[in-house]
């Protein structure tokens, strides 16, 4: 199984100085995908050595400005790098509209085509995307604007499960995520504040690191990723705790890891954090 992510970004709202906001590189068995793209993103892929015209398909979980404000920038870029190849880009409704106004009002163009995908549905879910060694499929999340999850599915393999890697960050906390995420591999939720702050996790429509945790004992997913970290957090231990709490396969996101899987479809790090 050929599967990897790259954390380039694992904060909340705004950087740190040990954590960009959210973006994630992903390898299935070639492909490569990005997961959000907040500002620095494009930096973050060159700091990691990884290949910036590589990235085939995008994700943007939604508009705000920490998962989507590095796009135009890295579109930019890898007009002025000579990209050719067209790439995919799935996002809720209106990215396509900021991008092309952006650059209009900006004189800017990019040379390549994209595909866009957008979404707009407020309930179920959509396979919005079938490539050849993976599916993608979006659902909604409960958030401020909207907002969707996505569960990636490799399809290498046809006699073997395939391996599920599912993404919800932000949302507040919701039971009916349960059957988009149940059984997956790796879960990747949001755990931006500490239990203690659950009025104001509810308020603000993001997860508390307890609920982070109870959603993935619920739906008996393998491995629980925990990410999107609020900035007020410098050490983030009391999060980790809290979320292995209710579930013990609990894994910290930090910014520069790199996980990979390993034996019994578990994934490992195996690059640790930025120096």
């Amino acid at each position: 199984m050929n599967f990897s992510i790259t954390i380039l970004g694992s904060g909340a709202a705004s950087p740190t100085g040990t954590r960009n906001c959210s973006a994630q590189a992903l390898n299935f068995h070639g492909s490569k995908l990005l997961i959000d793209c907040a500002e620095g993103t494009q930096n973050r892929i060159r700091r990691h050595r990884l290949k910036l015209q590589s990235f085939e398909t995008i994700l943007i979980s939604h508009l705000h400005g920490d998962h989507f404000f590095g796009l135009p920038g890295l579109l930019s870029t890898m007009h002025l790098c000579g990209r050719t190849e067209p790439v995919c880009i799935v996002a809720p409704q209106g990215a396509r509209e900021c991008i092309e106004t952006l650059f209009q009002l900006t004189g800017n163009h990019i040379s390549f085509a994209i595909d866009w995908r957008e979404m707009a549905f407020a309930e179920g879910e959509q396979t919005v995307l079938e490539h050849r060694r993976y599916t993608v499929v979006a659902f909604p999340l409960d958030h401020t604007v909207p907002a969707y999850g996505f569960r990636i599915a490799d399809t290498m393999n046809s006699i073997e499960r395939p391996f599920t890697y599912a993404y919800c960050c932000d949302t507040a906390y919701t039971e009916a995520l349960l059957p988009h995420i149940a059984g997956a591999d790796l879960l990747c939720t949001e755990c931006t504040f500490a239990n203690e702050l659950a009025d104001l996790a509810l308020q603000r429509k993001h997860l508390t690191a307890g609920q982070a945790g109870l959603l993935a004992a619920k739906a008996s997913v393998g491995q629980l990723l925990l990410t999107h970290i609020s900035a007020r957090y410098r050490e983030p231990d009391i999060l980790l705790q809290q979320a292995s709490a209710e579930f013990e396969n609990c894994i910290m996101a930090t910014d520069g890891m790199r996980l990979e899987v390993r034996s019994k479809r578990r994934v490992e790090a195996v690059q640790g954090i930025e120096g």
